[in-house]
């Protein structure tokens, strides 16, 4: 016979993060933002809780997981900005939102081979508060209570998953995107009208609100030194060119992207790119000077990270090991089109940032 198989709110994903979506709407609508933000950072249930997001199994990979040459490239950078600093004795890199560290591990086996004291001088703060890593190396906790005297604070693919505002650009403004629950399914309705500086007049657009006073705090870590930033994402009159009618938002789920915000709750990831105009200017702000932002690519090759792959000639399977993630790191249409920002004080100039914005 015939048996009821319907799964319910199951297919919707998260099943108990559905429900506590619903019981916030309480028969009306949420913003887009709040959507976004249980369903990526609920303390129980969202996205970021989940382990092994990211890498061949998860749902999609970063430039970290690629290939140690992308953290080792990091490391030398952060050891020139080291020696320019004068060699200090504590040296701090703050990284938020660091995963299960494997951007610090690499980071720090770098800094290990090294004998002219820099791993010493290593104070390894990861700022996880989701699923954090276990490397004893690592100090493992909050965001700095007070600024480090010299150091480096390192975001990488942070500023894309803060939580937007959606909107609906229209002749009477701009109207936001609010998510509705119809009994079966999650939909999106207009909601207010605001008006925003510059905004488009027609298609969809987000504004990230955590992203400018986010840029400002990681700023004032920094006695000496520079916040590191690689993020997908344009200067503001790209990101909102008149041609760009549906916006950046985009879910991945099992490294497929796709444009179907509502689906998988709680078990997909949500990004939007960034506006980098916002992070110079609060970079500014914090009287730190701004180089780039430049493309991951560029910022590479101008460090001369591809002597990485020729070092290995002498072991064939590790030189084409090292060149296939080069090329996948340095992919103007994949990784390799990542900005990089740079936001230092203290420092005369920095490496990688040679050339104009690209």
């Amino acid at each position: 016979m015939a048996i009821d198989l319907e799964p319910g709110k199951a297919a919707l994903g998260n099943a108990r993060l559905v429900d506590v979506i619903i019981a916030e709407m309480d028969g009306g609508a949420i913003p887009f933002e709040r959507f976004m933000e249980l369903a990526l950072y609920h303390p129980e249930h969202g996205y970021y809780r989940r382990p092994g997001r990211i890498g061949p199994q998860g749902d999609f990979l970063t430039s970290p997981v690629v290939h140690p040459i992308f953290g080792w490239s990091i490391a030398g950078w952060c050891h020139e900005v080291w020696r320019a600093l004068g060699e200090p004795r504590d040296f701090d890199i703050v990284e938020p939102a660091a995963g299960d560290g494997t951007l610090a591990a690499t980071i720090l086996d770098w800094a290990g081979a090294r004998a002219d004291g820099f791993a010493q001088a290593i104070c390894y703060r990861a700022i996880e508060p989701h699923s954090p890593g276990a490397d004893p190396r690592v100090t493992w906790g909050s965001a700095p209570g007070e600024p480090f005297a010299a150091g480096v604070v390192l975001s990488n693919e942070f500023f894309d998953a803060l939580p937007v505002r959606l909107f609906e650009g229209s002749g009477r403004g701009s109207i936001e995107i609010y998510v509705t629950w119809d009994g079966k399914q999650f939909d999106q309705v207009g909601g207010p009208v605001s008006t925003i500086d510059d905004a488009p007049l027609a298609g969809r657009f987000e504004v990230n609100p955590r992203a400018y006073p986010t840029m400002r705090t990681m700023c004032t870590w920094v006695g000496r030194g520079a916040v590191l930033t690689f993020d997908y994402g344009y200067a503001q009159d790209e990101l909102w060119a008149p041609w760009r009618k549906n916006g950046t938002l985009m879910a991945f789920y099992r490294h497929t992207a796709h444009e179907d915000l509502l689906a998988h709750v709680g078990e997909q990831d949500l990004t939007s790119h960034v506006n980098f105009s916002e992070l110079v200017a609060a970079a500014e702000d914090e009287e730190m000077q701004a180089h780039g932002p430049v493309s991951q690519a560029a910022w590479l090759h101008a460090l001369g990270s591809g002597k990485l792959v020729e070092s290995a000639r002498g072991d064939m399977a590790e030189y084409f090991l090292r060149r296939r993630a080069f090329e996948r790191l340095t992919d103007p249409a994949g990784l390799g089109r990542i900005r990089v920002l740079a936001a230092t004080r203290g420092l005369e100039s920095v490496a990688g940032f040679d050339g104009d914005s690209q």
